[in-house]
Parts: C-alpha cells; structure tokens; sequence
C-alpha cells in the first residue's frame, strides 16, 4: 500500500484545473518512479539468489508500469517501450515465483499472432478452462493479477487472452478491435483443445467490462462452448452515443483520453466515426442463440455500464438453461465497475459458478 501510496502523493497536489496534458505527464512519471524503484530493488533480490522475492518485486513492479503506461498518448513512443518494461518484469517475476503460468501465442494471418497468459491449477488434469476476454481498454495481465489465483483454487485453468483491439494484440501487431468475438474464441479453443492439461469437453468463456459483449457473443456462435461469464455487462453503446444527438450519456469514461483511444483500437479517424465503429458491437438479436449456461455480475453502482446492460442481457438469454444475474449492492461492496472497488468479490462468485458449471471444485 506504501507503494500505491507514493504513487498517488505527487497526483493528489495537482491543483484542480490542471490540463490533460500535464496532468497526463504527472501520471507517467508518478507511477514510473514507483515502478523503477521497485523494479531495482527485485533485481537486487535476484542477485542474490532470492528468486522469490525478486520475483514479487518485479510482478508488483510491472503493474506500476502498466499503470504508467495506461494514461499515455499512442503517439508517445514511451508508451510502448514502457509497456515492453511491464511485460519483461511480468513474465520474469512469474517464472521466478513458481506460478503454474506461462504466455503462449498462435498465428493471427498476415505473419501475425496474439498472445495468452494460461493459468493452470495444481495437478495434471485435465482441467475445465475458461477463455478471459478484456474490457475495452484493459489487458490480460491486470486480469491475471485480478482472477488467476481465484479461479486455480477451485481447480479451473484460465486463458487470459489479448483479443484485438486490446494489449499485444493492438500495441505489438496492430490488430484492430473486431465484432466477431467468436473467431478468436474458435483459435484459442482450438489451442486449448490441443492441451493434455485442458478437457476439451469443459471449455468455457468469460469477459470483463466491453468483454462483457465478447463472451456472450462468441458463446452465441461458437457452439463448442460450455458456459458464459460477464464479470460487468455490456448490451450495446447507446449510453455512450447519445453524446452525438445532443443528449446527455450519463455515464463516465474509463480512460484519460477515451476518444483518441476509440479512434486507435478501429483504426479510424475522427471520433464520432470512432463511436459509430464502436457501436456495431450490439448484442440486440444475439443472445438468443446462447444455448449455455450465462452469468452476469454487475454493480449497482456502476457508473460507466447501467444495470440496465445486464437486466437486458439475461432477459434476452431465452434459450440458455441457466440464466443468472447477481446485483452486487452498495451495501454489500464490489458496486461500482465490474466490483473494482472491491475486486475478490466478483472475482470469488464468478469463479464459485464456473467451477459449478464446467466441474471444478467450490470446496478445500
């Protein structure tokens, strides 16, 4: 918490007017002077052959980097080589933690790939498993950070992907965000599939945020599928569009500059054109063709995706045998988006259904 702590001193004396850009600097170089201290000190560690400390230094630090990373411009080269500073201290505090987790890719055309974390609980399986997909903005590693160990105590792996428009797959390849959710789904159940560890009979698909349009979807018309997860719905942008017919949106962006980011991950120019790319993702017409077992958790409070997104969503799933929704209240914690102010909550009732659904285990 220090480290956090640290990070926040410098930001919470910005007085209030400060411009996007310079409020936008003062957060890369907040967070980047915690993340390289951290960062030397799990090298340190390492040199003296205290691997799993260092390993915990350089996980924690990767995760500053990635918050130094998340506010910046995609026109400042920083961004990506401090992005490259995460990933290198991520995959290595792994490793030098013993966490049964590895990054693997597959072919994407055009000489390209896309690349997953795979999470795998203790024993040789095999596994039930279950394909994470990002929100809009966020990346595969937050996720391992948020879900892995969750969903490894109660026996299930997890493939933690970067889909298009998202982490690697945008930043390294340039791969833009797509509609179709269930191509990349069909790649990477094929890999799993492919898995000793992993019983190709017991794959599921969860997304977190806009990932909550990208697992329903992909369940709706990739068939081999066994279950579906949104940790946060999300139905389609109507919210978000009113903003060009003059009406108030009432909701909040979850990024810095979330127009320049929604111009980057289409490819396209000009942010009402952006939007309108953005808005084709609608599950209007969609769910009822999920013939699986659904679950959405949302918060009350949620001020970035109405609960209207998740009511609506199970609503419409007609043909699913086992459509559920769980409101977590403002009483009760985890009410604001997809739980972020209380992350283990939705995390633990997520993982306590799929283990349910897809035979895993919800008891020691």
């Amino acid at each position: 918490m220090s480290e956090i702590a640290d990070a926040a001193r410098s930001l919470s004396g910005l007085p209030v007017g400060t411009s996007h850009t310079v409020s936008t600097e003062a957060w890369f170089q907040s967070w980047m002077t915690v993340a390289q201290r951290v960062e030397r000190l799990g090298n340190d560690m390492k040199a003296k052959g205290w691997t799993i400390s260092a390993g915990d230094y350089l996980y924690r630090a990767a995760n500053y980097f990635l918050m130094a990373e998340r506010n910046m411009p995609w026109k400042d080269a920083r961004k990506y080589s401090t992005f490259a500073s995460a990933q290198k201290n991520f995959y290595e505090g792994l490793a030098l933690r013993g966490d049964r987790a590895s990054r693997v890719t597959i072919p994407y055309g055009d000489g390209k790939e896309v690349a997953a974390i795979l999470s795998l609980p203790e024993g040789p399986g095999p596994h039930p498993a279950v394909i994470f997909f990002n929100g809009f903005d966020s990346i595969k590693e937050m996720h391992y950070a948020f879900y892995a160990r969750h969903a490894a105590a109660r026996g299930v792996a997890v493939l933690f992907i970067d889909q298009e428009g998202t982490g690697e797959a945008m930043r390294v390849h340039g791969i833009l965000k797509q509609v179709e959710s269930e191509k990349i789904a069909g790649l990477w159940y094929d890999y799993l599939a492919g898995l000793d560890a992993i019983d190709a009979e017991r794959i599921g698909v969860a997304g977190i945020s806009n990932g909550g349009y990208d697992a329903p979807r992909a369940a709706a018309f990739e068939k081999r599928l066994k279950a579906v997860a949104c940790v946060g719905a999300f139905y389609n942008a109507d919210d978000y569009m009113k903003r060009f017919n003059g009406g108030e949106t009432g909701v909040t962006a979850g990024l810095a500059d979330t127009d320049e980011h929604m111009e980057m991950v289409h490819g396209v120019k000009g942010v009402e054109a952006a939007w309108r790319a953005f808005a084709k993702r609608d599950l209007d017409g969609t769910l009822d063709k999920v013939t699986v077992p659904l679950l959405v958790v949302h918060g009350e409070n949620d001020r970035q995706v109405p609960l209207w997104h998740a009511e609506r969503t199970v609503a419409e799933a007609v043909n699913s045998p086992r459509a559920e929704l769980k409101v977590f209240t403002i009483s009760e914690g985890s009410c604001e988006h997809c739980g972020i102010d209380n992350m283990p909550m939705h995390a633990q009732y997520v993982f306590d259904w799929l283990a349910d659904v897809l035979g895993g285990k919800t008891a020691a």
